[in-house]
């Protein structure tokens, strides 16, 4: 591990009790046809979202965030939330907390344990307490899904466990590749998203043991490309690169990558449901059932499901990625095991 994340966990133990109060305030985004076509509501008044033109009282309700120092207009935002405009099968909805998910002057390391962890609670809370009252206000539960990247599939983990505390229980919350930092390992201190938080919850691991958790936590689990040799997805780089860059958050960013493709086309990756990985590797034909991973898995599913990607979009191999790599199979030179398995998330 470099000296930088053993600086970053040597301070965090000590001051990991310690948070620093900011009163940003998060706001709602309601989307009508296009990213720059929206109403803007602040969270803790979300009602108006109803008697909205941005929503439809006929379509089920998408909200979405980002993680660790994403952006309301970062490349993962805007592949998602055009995504799902284009499609528009659902109502889309940005959970904007920009100002609380910054690093700030602490830094990447101290920025993301100190300010971003403890707001993504925060969010989240109040995200489900916003749920709480868009419920008492029309909107049913039942048609909302919460999905969030990286950290960003915490705070909708909070969410849902507020409103279940209160009574209601999310539908579908959606993972793509939840945050291992501070909520996987011996430095675990916070819980974030896991199956108890909705009815039904789908985690998709990109990049797991590195940026991305490496647990079985939601009700399905989906594991592309998944190795365990690395936390790498088929045509991003190995090697050591400096934190955050394209390069080493490729696999981290397969997720919400796979996930948009799904939106286009929601057969694109069936998958091999498996007790594990060698479960997985030891099957010698496809598998009499499947599920899709995306917007039409099968929410009566449970466990783990496997399936692999080609390299680069499209990144559907279709049935043919149900099965897994064999050795007479092509396949590009063994890559170099991430050192830093504790690494920080967006």
């Amino acid at each position: 591990m470099c000296n930088y994340n053993k600086l970053f966990w040597s301070v965090g133990i000590i001051l990991i009790g310690f948070s620093l109060d900011f009163s940003h305030t998060a706001w709602l985004r309601c989307y009508k046809s296009s990213m720059s076509d929206y109403t803007l509501m602040p969270l803790n008044d979300p009602a108006r979202i109803l008697r909205d033109a941005c929503f439809n009282p006929n379509l089920k309700t998408l909200f979405y965030t980002f993680g660790y120092r994403g952006k309301s207009y970062g490349p993962a935002t805007t592949a998602v939330v055009t995504a799902y405009i284009n499609s528009k099968k659902k109502n889309v909805v940005l959970l904007d907390w920009e100002d609380e998910a910054k690093s700030g002057y602490l830094g990447i390391p101290l920025g993301y344990a100190l300010s971003a962890v403890p707001n993504a609670k925060r969010i989240g809370q109040e995200l489900g307490e916003a749920l709480i009252t868009l419920s008492l206000a029309g909107m049913n539960m039942s048609d909302v899904q919460l999905m969030g990247h990286s950290l960003g599939a915490h705070v909708m983990g909070y969410a849902g466990r507020w409103t279940r505390q209160k009574g209601q229980v999310i539908s579908r919350i959606t993972g793509l590749d939840p945050a291992r930092a501070l909520f996987e390992g011996i430095f675990a201190f916070k819980s974030g998203l896991d199956r108890t938080c909705a009815k039904f919850v789908d985690i998709v691991h990109s990049n797991p043991g590195n940026y991305g958790r490496s647990l079985s936590t939601g009700t399905v689990d989906f594991w592309p490309n998944y190795s365990i040799n690395d936390g790498l997805q088929p045509g991003c780089p190995s090697g050591n690169y400096e934190m955050f860059t394209p390069e080493d958050l490729c696999s981290h960013d397969r997720s919400w990558h796979y996930q948009v493709e799904t939106t286009h086309s929601a057969t694109a990756f069936p998958a091999s449901p498996a007790e594990n990985y060698d479960a997985w590797q030891a099957m010698q034909q496809p598998p009499s059932t499947f599920i899709y991973m995306g917007d039409l898995a099968n929410t009566r599913a449970r466990g783990n499901y496997f399936f692999r990607t080609n390299r680069q979009s499209p990144y559907s191999m279709g049935a043919q990625g149900m099965m897994p790599y064999r050795s007479d199979q092509p396949r590009e030179s063994p890559t170099t095991p991430l050192s830093t398995l504790l690494k920080l998330v967006r």
